[in-house]
């Protein structure tokens, strides 16, 4: 692809090369020069407490600012003990971000009508109040014909401004397409967790923890809880945790590891399987937490649905005192395994439906399905058995506290795929077998059962109402924003069921089309809309905006920043504020959709939504008048904690330290254990109840872009092998290769990094660039050496990269990082490198939670 970078922009004031961009690196320049007399005499020195926002680990830090310029991004040494020890090399060259010269520094406005990577969108700079003019004259005609037509679509700015504060304005103008990116991280994980146990969220106590089974989670390289979780496991090493990553990649966490065990990328829920079989076999497992806390003993009939009592809501159990079957009350001992007959017809317990599932799942079958060897399989269960030390009990503070210190973990390793909330799921089953779920040293979780909506069937909507189809018959259980369907439907809005095409997107802190698969029709859908996009940078997604409106960075604004914890710790609030304004920029989002709100004549329900959504008390917005973006801060912090603003200021943030009780015992004990509760679903039986409605409502509506036979596979009650065998791996025969995609902790996959000299160049002479990681052996049979440059080809298209050749990946297994080779002529010369490689993946969205099937894709690879 040829795209031009000369001519795009008439007025290079806004964008374009340091030169033009009126930086003031001339302060820096005359203090290196300066005499050490004169330097120290001007020389005005603070220090800031603030977030770093350039992923979602939110760390705390300090900057240093000399003569209003920020010289250096420390790690809050305060915030230690409550989340981070250290930051990454993107936090600590944060500052390249806020004084990149090819930032955005005015408002935009395309001229060019035509959208398209090699067309030339004419941007002209105009005033904000222009700016402000045009995008509210098409707001209020939106909002007099209907809101639902304007789309507002965010990514990293969930975690700027915050999501409250979005769907609050999306609330107030009508629309409810308020749409985040969790399906392009790990949204699969989430519901997985919340078809399960009813909320999301969960961590290994790495305090006591003595064996952590790591199914992909890269926290060395990047993933959400990176900051705590590459400390805590160092920490834990020094006292004797083993650590065991199963990874078709030898990834930063699988270096650092006891064992890598490199499976074939997609069949990691075979493995597990194979794992709970011998766990079962062995009779290695926690009985009494399966019985008492799981609903393992609930008899299920011939149909899979659990056996209700007479009032059709109370499961069924088989009561060994009467032997018979009974609701599980005080004085009923159940049954964990077994059949029986109740009113003339075979039942069978929850976990006898799954064990007898797995009768063919046997070590060795998991060998020839996932690669691993039986014995390695085998070796690894019966030492998760064994260090579980189940039945045992360890006493903290006083506290008698089960006692099972071993965790199997994941992120995106098992959520990125097509059966993504399966091979989730089979992860949580393996941790409940040896009652590892809110133990010392097990798996916890964050307030089970929070949502108990989660643990029943899905609604299924038809006609959907959103442009994502979140939570409709599509997608029945995605509680999380679908972030790459929007673009998607706009193609053929009628032929999804929806009532009407949207005619405007707001885009803001996201490059949706570069970060998510079938990157093209994402493009495509964008020509459809008119286009408002607010960032710091000409994304992407920028190149297809209208209008374009600059953002402030994270260190020149106010933002109410979310925050990481971890099991030690609860009750976070903490802020961001402005360390600098080089150049001079007047609005950052929380200004751009204030003013928006203003002018469109919602600014007052916006405030009553703000109230609503933060759940304000006692200090609150008001009607009838304006906020600064410090004031806005200043009502949320104030009324959360309940202390001045100059605190705020000057601590950056609060939090609490938990109790014992509080770490192990207001989860699953409280709400899950013991007769009349509600249960951990080992077996999800409301999944049932979600097919069933979606045949009815897809039969009803003749909609034929669903496949019953592939939804009825998604929504088996318990995760079996099939869920191993994701589109690309059953069709895609012609493929020889598994491709898959990581982080590295550099990069970012936005366009906020790709500028940053730092990170870019100064830590090594090539990772301004990515490889296609193959394996050494692999690729001296095709006669490929390192450096050649090799053509990747799926069902979707075909991509150019330069061959890396190691002995860390499978010899089946591609390897490709994902943050580069983007093509905006709006970066910086020699910004564009690498390959792009989201492009050639294809979309097989898992079906309960719309997560993007990033890893299932199967390739050809040739010498170019």
């Amino acid at each position: 692809m040829e795209i031009g970078r000369r001519g795009f922009i008439k007025g290079m004031g806004a964008l374009g090369g340091a030169a033009a961009s009126g930086v003031g690196f001339d302060a820096l320049a005359a203090a290196a020069k300066a005499k050490p007399a004169a330097a120290a005499k001007s020389m005005e020195v603070k220090t800031f407490k603030s977030g770093c926002s350039i992923c979602p680990n939110f760390c705390g830090i300090q900057g240093n600012v000399v003569n209003g310029i920020v010289k250096s991004i420390y790690p809050d040494a305060a915030r230690a003990e409550v989340y981070n020890h250290g930051i990454c090399p993107k936090g600590a060259s944060g500052m390249y971000n806020t004084y990149d010269p090819y930032r955005l520094k005015k408002p935009l406005k395309r001229t060019n009508p035509k959208k398209g990577p090699n067309e030339n969108p004419g941007f002209v700079e105009i005033s904000w109040d222009e700016a402000f003019t045009l995008v509210a004259e098409r707001l209020n005609k939106i909002k007099a014909d209907n809101p639902s037509k304007l789309v507002f679509q965010w990514g990293q700015g969930k975690y700027l401004i915050g999501d409250t504060n979005l769907k609050a304005w999306c609330g107030a103008f009508g629309t409810p397409n308020a749409i985040h990116r969790t399906t392009l991280c790990e949204a699969a994980r989430h519901v997985a967790d919340e078809l399960t146990w009813g909320y999301h969220g969960h961590l290994p106590d790495l305090k006591y923890t003595n064996l952590l089974l790591n199914f992909g989670a890269n926290y060395h390289e990047g993933e959400q809880t990176s900051r705590w979780l590459d400390w805590a496991t160092a920490q834990g090493r020094e006292r004797g945790l083993k650590t065991v990553v199963i990874d078709p990649r030898l990834s930063g966490c699988a270096a650092k590891a006891d064992e890598w065990v490199p499976v074939r990328p997609g069949k990691d829920v075979v493995m597990i399987l194979a794992m709970c079989k011998q766990l079962i076999d062995a009779g290695t497992i926690d009985e009494e937490f399966l019985t008492t806390y799981t609903n393992s003993p609930q008899l299920v009939g011939a149909d899979g649905k659990i056996v209700m009592d007479k009032d059709g809501k109370t499961p069924l159990v088989w009561d060994t005192v009467s032997n018979a079957a009974a609701a599980y009350t005080a004085n009923v001992k159940p049954a964990l395994k077994g059949s029986y007959t109740v009113d003339g017809k075979l039942v069978r317990t929850a976990f006898t439906v799954f064990a007898d599932s797995l009768k063919d799942v046997t070590p060795q079958y998991a060998e020839e399905v996932a690669g691993v060897p039986a014995a390695t399989i085998t070796r690894l269960a019966a030492t998760f058995a064994k260090e579980a030390h189940i039945g045992e009990f360890k006493e903290i503070d006083g506290v008698k506290l089960r006692y099972r210190p071993v965790a199997a973990y994941t992120f995106r390793g098992l959520a990125a795929k097509e059966f993504g909330v399966q091979n989730s799921r089979s992860l949580l089953i393996l941790n409940s077998l040896v009652g590892a779920i809110d133990a010392v040293g097990g798996f916890l979780l964050h307030h089970p059962n929070n949502h108990p909506e989660y643990l029943e069937p899905a609604k299924c909507d038809y006609p959907p109402k959103r442009t994502d189809m979140q939570q409709t018959v599509f997608h029945p259980n995605s509680h999380h924003n679908i972030g790459q369907q929007t673009n998607i439907t706009l193609l053929d809005p009628k032929s999804w069921g929806l009532g009407y095409v949207p005619e405007m997107q707001m885009f803001y802190g996201t490059n949706r089309a570069v970060s998510t698969s079938n990157a093209w029709q994402q493009f495509e859908g964008m020509t459809k809309t008119f286009n408002v996009v607010i960032d710091i940078v000409m994304t992407e997604t920028a190149w297809y905006g209208d209008i374009v409106l600059p953002d402030k960075t994270y260190l020149e604004s106010w933002h109410n920043a979310p925050a990481k914890t971890h099991p030690e710790m609860t009750g976070i609030v903490a802020i961001r504020q402005p360390m600098t304004n080089p150049f001079n920029l007047e609005h950052n989002a929380t200004s751009i959709i204030f003013e928006l709100a203003k002018r469109v004549g919602i600014r007052d329900k916006y405030l009553e939504n703000l109230n609503k959504g933060w759940k304000l008390k006692e200090v609150k917005f008001k009607p009838g008048r304006d906020y600064t973006t410090e004031e806005q801060v200043e009502i949320i912090w104030t009324d959360k904690t309940k202390k001045d603003f100059a605190y705020a200021k000057e601590h950056g943030f609060v939090a609490k330290k938990l109790d014992t009780k509080g770490k192990y015992l207001h989860g699953v004990d409280p709400v899950f254990k013991g007769p009349g509760k509600p249960k951990f679903k080992l077996y999800a039986d409301h999944f049932v109840g979600t097919y069933e409605t979606v045949e009815k409502v897809v039969k009803a509506n003749n909609i034929t872009r669903i496949d019953l036979a592939k939804y009825k596979l998604a929504y088996s009650p318990i995760p079996t092998k099939d869920h191993a065998f994701p589109t690309p791996h059953r069709e895609a025969k012609d493929f020889p290769f598994y491709l898959v995609t990581h982080k590295l902790m550099h990069r970012y996959q936005s366009g906020n990094t790709i500028n940053n000299a730092i990170t870019n160049q100064a830590l090594g002479a090539d990772l301004d660039t990515n490889y296609v990681a193959i394996n050494a052996a692999t690729a001296t049979q095709m006669g490929i050496k390192d450096g050649d440059t090799v053509q990747i080809e799926t069902r979707v298209g075909k991509v150019k990269g330069i061959a890396r050749l190691m002995q860390g990946v499978r010899p089946d297994t591609l390897a490709v990082s994902y943050h580069y080779g983007q093509w905006s002529p709006g970066y910086a010369p020699g910004a564009n490198k690498g390959t792009w490689i989201n492009q050639v993946l294809e979309l097989h969205p898992d079906v309960p939670s719309g997560m993007n099937s990033f890893n299932d894709t199967k390739c050809k690879l040739t010498k170019a």
